[in-house]
C-alpha cells in the first residue's frame, strides 16, 4: 500500500498531542509532509511550541510551520480544559530546532503542489489556515485529494447548544472549507464524545516503555484529573479519532449530506448544518461521521502504543 501524503494542521492541546503522537506511530501508512499550527486551544505561540517540542522529543525532524494567530473575522475563545500551556501539567523539553520559514497556509499550498493532487489534510483545530490557503491560492482546490477534520457535528455542540469548539472559533473559515468543493470528511461530536478513556487502556499504555507510551500516559493522567481540578472536559480523545478515520476508516460510519456553516447568531454561530430534507437542492458535499465502533477504536490505539 502506498503511503498517504499528509499535512496535519493542529492547535496543539492535550488531544492534539495524542493525535500527533499516534500519527508518528503510523509511518507505514502516512507520508507526513508537515505540521501546521493555528490558534485554538491556546494562543498560536503555545500551540506552535508544543508541536515543535513534541515532534522533536519523539525523535522526528518534520517541518513545523506557524499559522494564523486569530480567526478570519472575530476573536477566538481559548479552551480551559488544556491548561494554560495547552498540555495540562505535562512539560516537554524545549526544542532547539527552528520553525519552518513559511506560514502555515503557504506551507499547505507548497506541499499540495509537490504532491500533485494526492495531498490529504488532517485538520484538528479551527480551519483558518485551510481557508487562507483557499483564499490566497484558489487553485489549491484541485490539488488536495481530501480533508478530514475533527470539528462540528450533526446534533448539538460543546461551546453553545449548537456549535462545536473548533468550528465556533472560526466559522467563516469553516464555511469556506465546507463549500470549497474539496472532498471533506467531518468527524464531529456525534462520534468523538462517545469513547471515554477506559482505565484498561490507560493502564496498558502506561505499561509501555517507549517515549510515545510514556508521554501519552502522562497526558491521559491529566485528562482524568482535569475535570475536578480545572473544570475541564471528560477524557475524550477527539482528535485522534479523526486520525483513525484516515488510517482505519472501517471503524467509523458516515452519512453524506449537503452541509454549510452558520456564521451569525448568539446560539447558532459555528453551527454545522446538514440539509436532511434536501431543501437547498444542492449535491452532498460532506461525509459526516455518525457512529464509531468503540472497541475497534480502543484496540487500534492500544496496539499502536504497545
Amino acid at each position: 500500500m502506498s503511503k498517504i501524503p499528509i499535512v496535519i494542521d493542529v492547535d496543539t492541546g492535550t488531544d492534539d498531542a495524542i493525535a500527533i503522537t499516534a500519527a508518528l506511530l503510523c509511518q507505514e501508512h502516512l507520508d507526513i509532509r508537515a505540521f501546521t499550527t493555528v490558534m485554538g486551544n491556546v494562543a498560536v505561540e503555545k500551540t506552535s511550541q508544543n508541536t515543535l517540542n513534541l515532534v522533536d522529543y519523539l525523535g522526528w525532524d518534520y517541518k513545523v510551520a506557524i499559522g494564523s494567530p486569530k480567526p478570519l473575522k472575530k476573536d477566538y475563545t481559548p479552551a480551559i480544559s488544556h491548561g494554560s500551556s495547552g498540555l495540562g501539567d505535562v512539560v516537554l523539553p524545549e526544542s532547539s530546532k527552528g520553525f519552518y520559514r513559511k506560514e502555515s497556509y503557504e506551507t499547505i499550498y507548497e506541499e499540495a503542489i509537490k504532491a500533485k493532487g494526492s495531498l490529504h489534510i488532517l485538520g484538528v483545530g479551527p480551519l483558518t489556515n485551510l481557508a487562507l490557503a483557499i483564499l490566497k491560492h484558489p487553485d489549491i482546490v484541485q490539488l488536495i485529494e481530501g480533508i478530514t477534520i475533527m470539528g462540528g457535528g450533526l446534533y448539538g455542540g460543546n461551546m453553545t447548544m449548537t456549535s462545536e469548539f473548533n468550528i465556533y472559533n472560526d466559522p467563516e473559515a469553516a464555511k469556506i472549507v465546507f463549500e470549497s468543493g474539496i472532498p471533506l470528511h467531518m468527524v464531529g461530536l456525534d462520534v468523538t464524545l462517545k469513547p471515554k478513556l477506559p482505565r484498561e487502556v490507560f493502564e496498558r499504555v502506561s505499561a509501555g516503555k517507549s517515549k510515545y507510551a510514556q508521554f501519552a500516559s502522562k497526558i491521559f493522567d491529566f485528562m482524568y484529573r482535569r475535570k475536578e481540578e480545572i473544570g475541564g472536559d471528560d477524557p475524550n480523545l477527539h482528535d485522534v479519532i479523526a486520525l483513525g478515520a484516515i488510517i482505519k476508516p472501517e471503524m467509523l460510519t458516515f452519512e453524506k449530506h449537503y452541509m454549510t456553516v452558520e456564521c451569525e447568531g448568539e446560539i447558532t454561530r459555528g453551527m454545522t448544518i446538514a440539509d436532511f430534507n434536501h431543501v437547498a437542492m444542492k449535491d452532498a458535499n460532506v461525509w459526516a461521521a455518525v457512529d464509531i465502533d468503540e472497541e475497534m477504536f480502543w484496540n487500534w490505539l492500544v496496539n499502536l502504543f504497545e
